[in-house]
């Protein structure tokens, strides 16, 4: 952002609380809040007062207040793209299962049901309201004989750690289902299918919007879709799955992982 003069206030290194936060803003009267994480923009939520406020890397915005003058790149891709993607590549997996925790996904994942109807396929949810480990696996096992492919989606409240992580692939995996993931990390655990947003073009859109907004120009949308994607499918998995894949749609593929 040439010419511009930028305060970074990096809130893991900050003791700055909400409180200093809002004096450190009514101070510098900004032009435009930046924020960066779900914890930065429900802080400077607070305290941007009648700044213009941008954000990305926000699990799922959608379930935080809407207000006017709030900005955003949405973490996710667009649920059109994530299920016809699926419903395109995976032809014969139309029950799709997903675990969420409603704390963090419940407008998403209702907007998903609708979404999923019109692609022609079946969405079978499980909302855990205390996502401990009984809780999530019992759900899991009661999930996974009633669907053909499970969604795992962002969401910290069923992802807590590692050995979660874990968990839920193995299980997967025990019963012969694949899993479609939101990002390639987790192709190391296992995922047959991820359909993940591009970082680096998060951050060219998130700059563009800014510089936007600081030349006060309004934007068709108030927040946009990741513009970019990595969409990696690894057919290997998937035949050791006995699941096929259509390869004709291969053309929408980044990366084809095959056996060797």
């Amino acid at each position: 952002m040439g010419g511009q003069t930028i305060i970074d206030v990096n809130l893991e290194e900050s003791d700055l609380d909400a409180a200093g936060l809002n004096d450190l803003i009514a101070r510098e009267h900004p032009d435009l809040v930046y924020s960066i994480g779900s914890q930065a923009f429900h802080l400077a939520g607070a305290a941007a007062g009648g700044a213009p406020q941008l954000f990305s890397s926000v699990i799922n915005w959608q379930r935080f207040p809407q207000r006017a003058g709030v900005y955003g790149i949405a973490n996710e891709l667009s649920l059109s793209q994530e299920l016809s993607l699926l419903r395109y590549l995976l032809p014969k997996a139309v029950r799709v299962g997903v675990l969420f925790d409603p704390k963090f996904n419940r407008e998403r994942i209702a907007e998903a049901k609708a979404y999923s109807k019109d692609v022609g396929l079946t969405l079978v949810e499980k909302s855990i309201d205390n996502p401990v480990n009984d809780e999530v696996d019992d759900a899991l096992l009661e999930l996974l004989p009633q669907i053909d492919i499970l969604w795992l989606v962002s969401d910290p409240g069923i992802l807590t750690d590692r050995d979660r992580v874990e968990g839920i692939f193995q299980a997967a995996d025990e019963a012969g289902k694949p899993v479609y993931a939101y990002s390639e990390v987790f192709i190391g655990f296992g995922a047959s299918l991820v359909a993940a947003p591009d970082i680096p073009t998060i951050g060219r859109q998130a700059a563009t919007l800014a510089q936007s907004l600081l030349r006060k120009e309004e934007p068709a949308a108030a927040v946009q879709f990741p513009a970019g994607s990595n969409i990696i499918l690894d057919a290997c998995h998937l035949a050791k799955l006995n699941t096929e894949y259509n390869p004709d749609a291969l053309d929408s593929v980044n990366r084809l992982l095959e056996c060797h």
